[in-house]
């Protein structure tokens, strides 16, 4: 990573040159150029970050060659100089100074402050780095329910912040379309009323985005489209001033039903509603009727007038859901239908596609359907997104997406699982072996497709890092890296205890849909519960390491970066325990040892207890946050009790009672792990204590019908009923070393 001013020489006659315009603020003015330098922008942002340390940095611009980003450090005069060829590129120079001389580790969260060393660190020799990736991508419509949701201002200035930090330039930008929506409904004949019964609730709105349900949870409130509008322009508007490309909604066919009263004749499709009922089902607009063109021309239209537009658009049909027709010319038909809509009001525009669609349902997405659907579209104007490379890279089967442009994609968390896992070691070498196959054709850049922020952050931050960094690859330096930063100082220790967990944790085993722990699972005395996967690693190999964390020295344990870590592993160890102590119980149970049983079910119960201890000590695992955040919306105590209920069933039921998607977003949070987890297994427990004389089966049937009405009545408990704290407890190295020693015995 380190350069001589000779290759420092042969970097900058590398560099020179602006490019690329793309447009527009609100008004459809132009927005800043992406290769341009916003030196005020970044000094702003240098201000938030450091505690106002703005006056000991110096900001240059610098020319580029290709379009190539690239940044440069180096010290001036006892300040820090850092040169970049567009915003972005300076605020990644800003983020290798915070993280190799400061050791500062910069978060997604707004929450976390940020610790600074008390003297600046001298950069005495000057250092560059060069990003190999145009794209950068970042976001999934599921991350707006299952983290940003709740989101203010705050919270996404701080986010706008870490991608820039990361050199992010193409987010999704999804926030407050409804508002949007609901003035082009109007057009076609609908009130107000009718297009807040279409919508659903807030925490399923991305999935009526994505055309696979409406109405659930709705009528959604008058107040919270128009809120989400004017946080909307808030986030384009910084997003563009540091020169990132938002990807802005677009429309693929998602009608409501009740446009049939108006359009009698129009032909439309039900395409179901993921089990919430058939009165929840979406609809989907035959491409082929004239109405199509006129709904995307308006809303288009009406986008660019309200928000301006940076030529990419999502658009999505059949998201996991079947098409009308899988004849390939009716595919293509579709296609082309809604990019020549975009075309129509933006000459200059690209459609980005998801291609989570084509993995997920690879069977009957057979190369001559994706074939038709992707040649529709004249060429280099439908940009995909490999959505899960790390378990299947999609390319490679389709010869590069028959030489349509694409992202290569790291997805990593479903749900926002809070499970600590990741195939780090397997994507350090998938990503490089895609970024030098010669086959690769037009892969034109890097992405993440998160469904919810979870615990395994690092994963995410390497992956941006790679794209400037080809070193990254070599994974037990970069942790080592990573380590110092996370204690703010060099800590031969935890550095090397987090080297011993790549193999563990994160080798190669993918973070795949519904992981989780038995204390998250339905109650059962044999496997676990459909949502909550166990991950497949030696848990006893993670306990013996554990304990070198617990060994850092006075100034890591000190940082709420490193403490955060500790409570994060300890939690996943104990987590882990909870399956041998559920198979004592079983055990116990068949035998008919009563005294065995009381010991194990007492034994679990507690281990549910101190998790939840340990939770507690982080922002991002309380449930008494969450809610407040939701609760935060409303303004009557009716209102307050909406969002609330909204927030409780995203992460638990997610649909209605008994619902086949229920834990599929499960979580070790302080609140939910006392009174919903824990009291399923109580509840199991009690049920087995009246048969455990006969060791016999359990009634599952009649246990699961109970349980789900328990599920039920906790999601419909507000906050009056069942207070949760909102603020993290303190000591956490205490905790942790104290619960630590309580399970020692068992671990």
């Amino acid at each position: 990573m380190r350069i001589t001013n000779i290759l420092l020489k042969s970097l900058l006659l590398y560099l020179a040159a602006f490019f690329s315009t793309k447009a527009t603020n609100a008004q459809s003015k132009p927005a800043p150029n992406s290769r341009q330098t916003n030196i005020d922008e970044v000094k702003a942002m240098i201000g938030r970050i450091t505690h106002d340390r703005t006056a000991s940095f110096i900001l240059e611009p610098m020319s580029a060659a290709a379009g190539i980003d690239s940044f440069y450090v180096a010290g001036r005069d006892d300040k820090i100089l850092i040169k970049g060829t567009s915003t972005i590129a300076m605020a990644k120079g800003l983020n290798y100074y915070l993280k190799n001389y400061c050791h500062v580790s910069v978060t997604w969260y707004a929450a976390d402050s940020v610790t600074m060393p008390a003297q600046l660190p001298h950069v005495t020799e000057g250092i560059g780095e060069r990003c190999r990736f145009n794209d950068r991508f970042f976001l999934n419509y599921c991350t707006f329910g299952y983290t940003t949701v709740w989101w203010k201002w705050n919270d996404w200035q701080h986010l706008i912040d870490w991608m820039a930090l990361n050199g992010i330039n193409m987010p999704l930008a999804i926030t407050g379309q409804e508002y949007i929506w609901q003035r082009v409904w109007r057009k076609f004949g609908m009130t107000d009323e009718q297009s807040r019964r279409f919508f659903t609730g807030p925490v399923h709105l991305p999935w009526q985005r994505m055309g696979n349900l409406d109405r659930w949870q709705g009528p959604l409130p008058q107040s919270f489209i128009d809120g989400q509008f004017e946080l909307q322009k808030k986030i384009l508007q910084r997003e563009r001033a540091f020169g990132m490309t938002p990807i802005l909604p677009s429309f693929a066919g998602h009608v409501p039903k009740d446009i049939k009263a108006k359009y009698p004749n129009i032909k439309i499709t039900d395409l179901g509603s993921y089990d919430t009922g058939t009165e929840n089902d979406a609809y989907f607009l035959d491409p082929m009727d004239p109405l199509f063109i006129k709904i995307q021309r308006a809303y288009l239209s009406e986008q660019q007038k309200l928000l301006g537009t940076d030529h990419y658009y999502g658009a999505d049909p059949f998201n996991e859901m079947d098409p009308p027709s899988w004849e390939p010319e009716y595919l293509a038909k579709v296609a082309g239908t809604i990019y020549n809509g975009m075309k129509a009001v933006d000459p200059k525009a690209v459609w980005v596609q998801m291609g989570w669609t084509f993995y997920y349902d690879r069977k009957h997405w057979t190369n001559p359907r994706l074939e038709a659907m992707i040649k529709a579209v004249p060429a280099n104007k439908m940009l995909i997104l490999d959505y899960f490379c790390e378990y299947s890279e999609v390319w490679r089967s389709t010869d590069g997406f028959f030489n349509s442009p694409y992202i290569w994609c790291y997805l990593g968390n479903f749900g926002g699982n809070t499970q600590l896992a990741a195939p780090f070691l397997k994507v350090a070498k998938l990503l490089p072996a895609a970024e030098q196959d010669p086959n690769r054709r037009q892969m034109m850049g890097i992405g993440t497709t998160l469904e919810g922020f979870g615990v395994n952050n690092f994963m995410f931050e390497w992956l941006f890092d790679y794209a400037w960094n080809a070193n990254a690859k070599d994974a037990p330096e970069w942790i080592t890296d990573y380590a110092l930063s996370r204690c703010g100082h060099n800590d031969p220790v935890v550095a090397a205890a987090w080297k011993k967990l790549l193999p563990i944790v994160y080798n190669t085993e993918v973070s795949g849909v519904g992981l989780g722990n038995m204390i998250q699972s339905k109650p059962m005395l044999k496997g676990h519960g459909g949502f909550t996967w166990p991950a497949k690693y030696n848990y006893q190999a993670l306990a013996n390491v554990f304990p070198q964390f617990l060994l850092a020295d006075s100034v890591s344990r000190s940082n709420h970066n490193y403490t955060r870590d500790l409570a994060v592993l300890e939690k996943q160890v104990l987590v882990n325990l909870a399956a041998s102590l559920r198979d004592s119980v079983a055990k116990a149970y068949y035998e008919k040892d009563e005294a065995g049983f009381k010991k194990f079910t007492g034994l679990f119960l507690s281990l549910c207890d101190d998790v939840e201890t340990v939770a507690a000590t982080q922002h991002e695992l309380l449930l008494g946050a969450w809610i407040k955040q939701a609760r935060d919306f409303g303004v009557t105590n009716a209102e307050k009790d909406y969002y609330e209920k909204n927030a409780r069933l995203l992460i638990t039921t997610w649909g209605g009672e008994g619902n086949v998607t229920t834990d599929y977003a499960a979580k070790d949070w302080a609140g939910l792990i006392s009174t919903y987890y824990k009291e399923r297994w109580k509840l199991f427990f009690n049920s087995l204590q009246r048969t455990i004389k006969t060791g016999a089966e359990p009634d599952m049937k009649a246990f699961d019908k109970e349980r789900a009405a328990f599920d039920w009545k906790w999601v419909n408990t507000t906050q009056s009923q069942q207070p949760f704290s909102v603020q993290p407890a303190e000591n956490t190295f205490e905790v942790c070393l104290d619960i630590y020693k309580k399970w020692a015995a068992y671990l």
